[in-house]
């Protein structure tokens, strides 16, 4: 019973969280909600007491008498008319209110959700699937809007019962007690479907959330399952995940009609007894026959805003489990802020690495100790096996991984102090596996998908396609730069997809380059022009490219050698190969080239 308790007062707490912060993010919308939701819950009980002077003056009095005076039936129709007027009025804002508090408060969400993922650290995005991210952005954030935008009509709804109540104690006390028996019932109720919905809503938005992340894993691995004949294996995991959510929805949507049935059955039985009762009332004198049709009718009206709220009561799991996950994302620790962030010196930029250390969360150290000098406008090559830490160690020149241990210098200035506008500015890289959006050729290297490209961008994309050996290839497009690529480039090879990354990152003009295997898909004789072309057309550029091809590691003006994250030789490519693991090494890359 304890657990129970201090897990209510959690999702009371977690719905006070959500609610304040859509009040704090859209508190416009929600004030004419609630506006409009205390109209229309007077209209309503307005409309059961002008039903009863309906029937009191007008209907009454034609049964009685046979005719009934003009001023009465144009009284009566004008104040019919206004509170319809008024119900219909508030009915347009509470509709209007519930569409655009829904959808402000999503985008606020949303938005909010990926300006964090932009700022989290790569180790974040590593760790974290692509489709589980997508969900928080979208099933996640639309479940949490939910609650602040149906708020309105909740409130609403609880004052038309406030009011009900007022007016009915003061017209009949004993009608009044008749039909307040069954608030008690209605709450009762949905106090045990909150107990009974709360783990099966929940599971619903999980898997919700599966059900996207194994979507976006068979679509964005496609070409693999068709490769593999994975076909079937995919289609039965999906149809597997469906399946539970399918069981879910069903198992939430049972409950939801029990309730629904239950909350419909006890309105209608309550408004049998008050008949009786009113007749006998009515008989004795006690109340007329208008007030009697007017409570039947206020409490036959009650099935709406009971209904009303027993499904948002209902659904409160479902959209506290949507906020709950978005909160995991926006509660996420971002890296520190610059302390004392130092300016990034002009000119060509020499790098030096003092004891780098990096290790994954719940993993093995990556890099340890790692030590060498880059002169400005040199090419340093880095080579290693499988393992060995090549692609971290490039990542933490990136600034894009938070170390944990030892230093980065650029020019002197530490790289983790360095703004991240002047390290954004001066450093470009460029990975194996190549990203593209799916604009155009031009889009792509630029990045400049409105149009809003600064002058001179043609001449700095004609160098970057040049340097990067892709200027036949774009020349050759039917629409040349202006040719789309599809989504990640599908319509290129891989080999085309890296030289378009590549001249991407040479537009950037940066003064460090770093390559990561970026021409690995492009052939030979392709990779050594590209290579021969940075190295006499960047002068001022200081290039340090990850490789495992021995033509590129004699171009570098020298290599850096890793074996399991530490450095195991720094030197020219012909000095190296007298270690000899780097020898066995750069022997078995020839082999397997010879042999592909």
């Amino acid at each position: 019973m304890a657990d129970q308790t201090a897990g209510r007062f959690k999702q009371v707490r977690r719905a006070r969280a959500l609610l304040l912060a859509a009040f704090r993010a859209h508190p416009g919308p929600i004030i004419w909600g609630l506006v409009g939701s205390l109209l229309y819950g007077t209209s309503l009980v307005a409309w059961s007491v002008a039903l009863g002077e309906l029937t009191n003056h007008v209907v009454i009095p034609r049964f009685d008498n046979g005719q009934v005076a003009t001023g009465t039936i144009v009284a009566v129709l004008l104040v019919v008319t206004a509170i319809g007027v008024l119900q219909g009025a508030a009915g347009l804002i509470r509709r209007w209110t519930l569409v655009v508090t829904r959808a402000r408060f999503d985008a606020t969400l949303r938005g909010a959700v990926v300006h964090r993922y932009h700022r989290l650290p790569m180790t974040y995005h590593q760790t974290h699937p692509t489709g589980q991210k997508l969900a928080h952005v979208t099933t996640d954030a639309e479940a949490a809007a939910e609650l602040p935008a149906r708020l309105p009509d909740v409130l609403g709804m609880f004052v038309l019962f406030g009011v009900t109540a007022g007016w009915a104690v003061v017209v009949d006390p004993v009608l009044a007690l008749v039909g307040g028996a069954m608030i008690p019932a209605l709450l009762l109720i949905n106090w045990v479907y909150q107990k009974q919905v709360e783990a099966p809503a929940q599971a619903v938005q999980e898997r919700l959330g599966r059900v996207t992340e194994v979507a976006h894993e068979s679509f964005d691995g496609a070409a693999l399952v068709k490769m593999l004949g994975r076909d079937r294996v995919e289609r039965d995991r999906f149809a597997a995940e469906a399946a539970g959510l399918r069981d879910a929805k069903i198992k939430l949507a049972v409950r939801d009609w029990m309730l629904d049935s239950l909350i419909e059955s006890i309105p209608t039985a309550t408004s049998l007894i008050m008949v009786v009762v009113g007749a006998l009332r009515v008989n004795s004198g006690d109340i007329t026959v208008g007030t009697l049709v007017s409570f039947v009718n206020v409490f036959a009206m009650l099935v709406v805003p009971v209904r009303t709220i027993g499904n948002v009561l209902g659904d409160v799991p479902r959209m506290l489990a949507g906020y709950a996950r978005v909160q995991t994302v926006l509660d996420e620790p971002l890296p520190p802020a610059t302390a004392d962030p130092q300016p990034l010196p002009d000119g060509p930029l020499d790098v030096q690495v003092r004891d780098l250390s990096f290790t994954y969360p719940g993993g093995a150290a990556a890099l340890s100790g790692v030590s060498f000098d880059v002169p400005s406008g040199a090419t340093v090559a880095i080579t290693g096996g499988t393992g060995s830490g090549k692609t971290t160690l490039l990542l933490a020149l990136t600034g894009l991984l938070p170390l944990t241990g030892g230093t980065v210098l650029l020019n002197g200035a530490d790289l983790s102090r360095i703004r991240s506008a002047d390290r954004e500015t001066a450093i470009a890289a460029a990975f194996q596996e190549p990203f593209l959006f799916a604009g155009s050729l031009a889009e792509n290297v630029l990045l400049d998908f409105d149009g809003a490209a600064a002058a001179g961008a043609g001449a700095r994309l004609d160098e970057a396609l040049r340097l990067a050996q892709a200027k036949t290839l774009v020349d050759n497009q039917p629409n040349g730069a202006d040719t789309p690529v599809g989504e990640r480039g599908v319509t290129l090879s891989g080999g085309e997809r890296q030289r378009i990354a590549l001249a991407r990152a040479l537009a950037h003009r940066p003064r460090l380059l770093l390559l990561d295997e970026a021409t690995s898909a492009v052939d030979a004789t392709t990779r050594q022009e590209i290579m021969s072309g940075l190295t006499t057309g960047l002068t001022s550029t200081t290039t340090i490219v990850v490789t495992t091809s021995a033509a590129t590691l004699a171009l570098a003006d020298a290599v850096v050698y890793l074996e399991q994250g530490r450095v195991a030789g720094v030197g020219a490519h012909a000095d190296l190969l007298r270690i000899d693991g780097y020898d066995r090494l750069i022997r078995a890359y020839e082999r397997e080239r010879v042999q592909a």
